[in-house]
């Protein structure tokens, strides 16, 4: 996982020129979860890790409050009979926005205003301004203890004088935040990486080395473009197209992105949880020290580099593969079959086309070896621990009302 703080992975996401799919137009400009997705990224500095989470569930938990149709997250809301779901999805959305970043109140009472508007009958928009509103609260007061809104800690030196690292210590706040879908952030936790003397060990140290390496002459063009094109970007980044397909209901786009944003949300949390666990090295490290290692001298490069700077904090397991897992999974359960042609244009120069969530799943896993700052054991690890992590949202949550 890069490092980009969590808040802002969101808003390299949707900043993200996409080339769309015929959808149907007023599926996607008018869909008020796509309005409002696009109002969390106007939060540069929110105070609460998990906000992406918080708006799409007050949202869903809005929504299908008129709608009826799931179990809710956070228990039963009254709504009125014909409120209006647009107006209480805007308003659960904008009431958590200005609790989690202030400091940009002014520019969602505004947005607020603006959808409000579209809701030209005067009792729909009311009543649903008011389901909104328990919406937000009901969110607001579930996570109001989770633990994610502490600031990372900053490491302190051992002895005067000595230089130790400026930056704060990323994710270790997540390692130990409530989680939305597992009980405990240690529910998931993968099994110890290989020891350092294994066949396994060797193999990867050995792979990457020699592919992840920013001279590497054996990766080749196209390995290149996919290691880049998911460095540093969000893999939230399908979403946006799979909301406002034809055919789909808002309620049900409001349960998937919730369902998807929760795990999305756990994912962090487990990575975390596993990687200051186990606090193994980067490859940078180890192959520049492999000589630390009996066996390893032979593989060890004082001088090498991955093709991208690695993250600042530990390598086990593979963050970026673990939250494609946790929300493909999400995907597969809610496309399946059915899954429509995703297609991502970044910069007119990279772009990804995927027919299966299970080929961006493992796009995104791959990607992360290529450019050098995990090993195939890691990457396929935190694969498999984010698949577990979506699938448990899938199980646990949301599931249809029996009438």
């Amino acid at each position: 996982m890069p490092v980009i703080r969590r808040r802002r992975r969101l808003r390299i996401a949707i900043a993200t020129v996409l080339v769309f799919p015929l959808l149907g137009a007023a599926g996607v400009v008018n869909n008020v979860l796509l309005q409002w997705r696009d109002q969390l990224a106007k939060c540069e500095d929110s105070i609460q890790g998990d906000d992406g989470a918080m708006v799409s569930v007050a949202m869903f938990e809005a929504i299908n409050a008129i709608d009826g149709k799931y179990t809710p997250y956070a228990g039963k809301i009254t709504a009125a009979k014909g409120s209006s779901m647009d107006a209480a999805a805007a308003q659960a959305a904008h009431d958590v926005l200005v609790k989690v970043c202030p400091d940009q109140a002014s520019a969602y009472d505004g947005a607020l205003k603006t959808s409000l508007s579209l809701v030209k009958d005067s009792i729909a928009r009311e009543n649903g301004v008011a389901v909104g509103k328990q919406a937000a609260i009901a969110i607001l007061k579930a996570r109001g203890n989770s633990k994610a809104d502490i600031k990372e800690p900053v490491r302190a030196p051992q002895t005067a004088g000595a230089y130790v690292p400026t930056i704060r210590l990323i994710g270790m706040t997540a390692s130990r935040q409530t989680p939305w879908i597992m009980k405990t952030p240690e529910e998931l936790r993968p099994p110890p990486p290989p020891a350092l003397t294994s066949d396994t060990w060797r193999r990867d140290l050995a792979e990457i080395r020699d592919i992840g390496g920013k001279k590497s002459k054996l990766r080749s063009a196209d390995q290149t473009d996919v290691g880049m094109f998911w460095a540093g970007r969000d893999v939230r980044l399908v979403l946006r197209q799979l909301i406002g397909l034809p055919g789909r209901s808002l309620v049900d786009d409001a349960r998937f992105l919730a369902l998807a944003e929760m795990a999305w949300a756990d994912s962090y949390v487990a990575m975390m949880d596993g990687k200051y666990a186990y606090d193994l090295w980067r490859p940078v490290t180890a192959i520049r020290n492999a000589g630390m290692v009996p066996g390893d001298s032979v593989l060890a490069d004082a001088e090498w580099d991955p093709m991208v700077n690695t993250p600042s904090h530990p390598e086990y397991p593979c963050g970026h593969c673990l939250s494609a897992g946790a929300v493909g999974a999400v995907i597969d359960a809610e496309f399946g079959k059915n899954f429509p042609q995703i297609v991502l244009d970044v910069d007119k120069a990279l772009l990804r086309r995927y027919h299966s969530a299970q080929e961006y799943i493992d796009d995104v896993t791959e990607s992360r070896i290529l450019v050098g700052v995990h090993y195939r054991f890691s990457a396929n690890t935190g694969r498999d621990v984010g698949v577990k992590v979506g699938k448990l949202a899938v199980e646990r949550y949301f599931k249809p009302v029996r009438k």
